[in-house]
């Protein structure tokens, strides 16, 4: 059966483009995490994100699943197996400085902007249409499709463990929208480490930096006793080096506050990071104390983990790499949130032990908040070439190969399946950036590989 996808994504452009900005227009970033909050254990947001999409599967036919705000699925077909998908509906902040509003899912020049438009409500729609597509159409399948939505996908993973404990099914096959086109074989192990200890830096009574441990921080601030006009020095240091940023007097403090530029956490040589900069600042105007001298010798300025004694290149998946993303530093005492991903080859557990050695010196401790293991798929199995052959044939590229990433998807959550798109490679990506967006040819370029991989490999 010869079928045009292409043609069928082109007849629901402008259903799904006004879909996809209804959803992008629902501020979805994580509030609090509250079990006991009915239906809403992420916030109102991600609640609000969930109930459009079901309804989305409500309105076209499709049967829903709400777990209890934690996550849900939309699903066709009644046989055994199945074919999966998981996208995520949260947004990490949405951050500062913007061209155009982060949830206004405005189109300029081609492009849809707006937190979410590429990491990971675009992606899901696509998926979601591809869905869509096979169903009006009435293709004759063997298997059921099976589109899961997770809700914590940019902090701790929740929604996926509650989901699988109710639904512990695998999938024969599978893959994850949230990632880079040709196909991602395999993922940089990924952990949250948190460093502790005490201020004891000369006039800082508090110090902040950044949103998420996977976001390289755009901002840093702190605020200092005026014991000296820190003030004129902190124009001056701004001057200097060309960076954005305020001091104002206070009574008796000076609250100063630098600019950088967010990046994932996964390519923080990408970014240009805030804490650093402030922390340049601090150490130059000679404060004193343990938690800049550790800093100093083991952060400052290095995403490779060389002054820990962690560096490590591998040959096939690339470099260890450390992004310092959160500073949180009140009431004495100060943390920072270490977001260290590593390639094959690289034992995690003798990382840790080299981070606790390097830090005892300074009084500060090292915990491991969270730990995602490295995933590795052949790149030779009969999932990963149907796929390949499917973006081969729609985007003419013959000497595409699968690739791997530094970045983290649920492709880890989810047996037999891998990440697949939706962002091609020669186009630039902001997500995780203010002024992200996804090209509208590219969606629906994205939405019609989408379809045609999931029908071969449901029918």
């Amino acid at each position: 059966m010869a079928i045009n996808f292409k043609h069928e994504v082109m007849k629901r452009k402008d259903q799904l483009v006004l879909d996809l900005q209804r959803l992008i227009q629902i501020n979805s970033e994580l509030t609090t995490f509250d079990p006991k909050r009915k239906g809403a254990p992420f916030g109102e947001g991600i609640k609000d994100a969930l109930d459009f999409m079901l309804q989305l599967g409500q309105r076209d036919g499709f049967s829903t699943v709400n777990l209890d705000g934690y996550a849900g699925h939309i699903e066709m077909g009644q046989q055994k197996e199945f074919v999966g998908m998981i996208g995520h509906l949260d947004v990490v902040p949405a951050g500062n400085d913007w061209t155009y509003p982060p949830y206004g899912a405005e189109i300029h020049d081609g492009k849809m902007y707006g937190r979410g438009t590429e990491d990971d409500k675009g992606p899901t729609i696509a998926a979601y249409y591809a869905m869509k597509i096979l169903h009006e159409l009435k293709l004759p399948l063997t298997k059921r499709v099976k589109l899961i939505l997770g809700n914590d996908e940019e902090t701790a993973w929740r929604c996926v463990r509650h989901y699988f404990s109710v639904y512990p099914e695998s999938p024969v096959s599978g893959f994850i929208p949230d990632a880079d086109f040709p196909l991602i074989y395999a993922e940089k192990g990924i952990s949250r480490i948190f460093v502790e200890g005490k201020i004891d830096a000369n006039d800082v009574i508090d110090i902040h930096g950044g949103f998420r441990d996977n976001m390289v921080p755009d901002y840093a601030s702190a605020t200092l006793k005026a014991s000296k006009d820190y003030v004129q020095s902190f124009h001056a240091y701004l001057k200097k080096h060309g960076y954005e940023g305020i001091a104002e007097k206070k009574n008796d403090t000076v609250f100063i506050k630098v600019v950088g530029k967010s990046a994932h956490g996964s390519t923080p040589q990408f970014g240009q990071n805030a804490i650093d900069r402030l922390l340049h600042f601090l150490l130059e105007e000679k404060l004193g104390g343990q938690m800049l001298k550790a800093y100093e010798q083991l952060l400052i300025d290095d995403y490779l983990g060389t002054k820990l004694g962690v560096a490590y290149t591998d040959q096939e998946m690339g470099p260890l790499t450390n992004n310092v993303g959160v500073l949180v530093g009140e009431h004495g005492t100060y943390q920072f949130h270490l977001n260290l991903r590593y390639p094959n080859h690289v034992s995690f557990d003798s990382v840790v032990d080299a981070l606790k050695k390097a830090f005892k010196p300074f009084d500060a401790t090292v915990k491991v908040d969270k730990h995602q293991a490295l995933l590795y798929k052949d790149p030779n199995s009969e999932l990963v070439k149907t796929l390949m052959n499917v973006y081969k044939k729609h985007t003419n590229d013959q000497h595409a190969k699968p690739i791997n990433i530094g970045g983290g998807t649920f492709a880890r959550a989810m047996p037999n399946s891998v990440a697949f798109g939706p962002h091609f490679l020669d186009k630039p990506t902001y997500i995780h950036q203010k002024n992200e967006f996804i090209g509208i040819e590219d969606l629906l370029l994205a939405t019609a590989i989408y379809t045609e991989a999931l029908y071969e490999l449901a029918k």
